[in-house]
């Protein structure tokens, strides 16, 4: 019963599977579903020319979808690489390195704290006095390794 009604419909099935997941990229954006529909529009398209099997339909859908959806990421990874001014902006610790601080607390056995604006970070490194001036060398999460700076 469903193959009598699909092979009633031929291509225009394809083509409206095509409609919809063109429509699904619209409210779900993620450039997958356009792919899937650009896929199924040319399956539909080459079964209204060409009248293929309903076998040969979803092979072709099958392998259209696959190369399309492989080669419309690589495009998409090419052209999405954006330029920021500032690229450390989610990873404050690692925008700290090469800075230099005053210890707020000595170092003391490896560890110690510092200032930085409004928050208190976890240092470790060569033993230091309150006040002595260390560099961000590494960040490891929210704990920070620094030198001495003399």
């Amino acid at each position: 019963m469903i193959l009598t009604i699909y092979e009633g419909l031929g291509g225009w099935f394809w083509m409206l599977l095509g409609l919809i997941l063109l429509i699904l990229e619209i409210l779900a954006p993620g450039v997958i579903f356009l792919w899937l529909g650009v896929a199924a529009m040319f399956v539909g398209v080459a079964d209204l020319i060409f009248q293929i099997s309903w076998q040969t339909e979803l092979m072709a859908f099958g392998f259209l979808a696959l190369i399309l959806v492989f080669v419309g990421r690589m495009l998409m990874n090419r052209f999405r690489k954006l330029e920021t001014d500032r690229p450390m902006l989610n990873e404050r610790s690692k925008a700290l390195i090469g800075k230099e601080f005053s210890l707020d607390e000595a170092i003391v056995d490896g560890r110690g704290r510092i200032k930085v604006l409004d928050s208190y970070w976890r240092v470790s490194g060569p033993d230091c006095d309150v006040g002595g001036k260390v560099r961000v060398v590494n960040a490891d999460g929210a704990s920070l390794q620094v030198e001495v700076v003399e």
